[in-house]
């Protein structure tokens, strides 16, 4: 296995902890809705940092590829 496909898998699993991470913080501190709200905040965080981690992966496997087929 190389290291660009390695790096993907990793970022892959980043951003899975990172959303499950930010659903749950989500559900508990959803109720008090407003930015005084530190708990609730960061799980708007996570949730938007998971997103982006999985679009970085998405870049490193398709770098993977791009590599493979020059």
């Amino acid at each position: 296995m190389n290291e660009d496909k390695r790096a993907a898998d990793t970022l892959k699993w980043m951003a899975w902890t990172a959303t499950i991470v930010g659903t749950l913080l989500l559900v508990f501190t959803a109720s008090d809705f407003r930015s005084e709200n530190l708990p609730l905040m960061v799980s708007i965080g996570c949730l938007i940092a998971g997103m982006n981690i999985f679009l970085l992966s998405t870049v490193f496997r398709l770098m993977h590829m791009w590599k493979q087929r020059v």
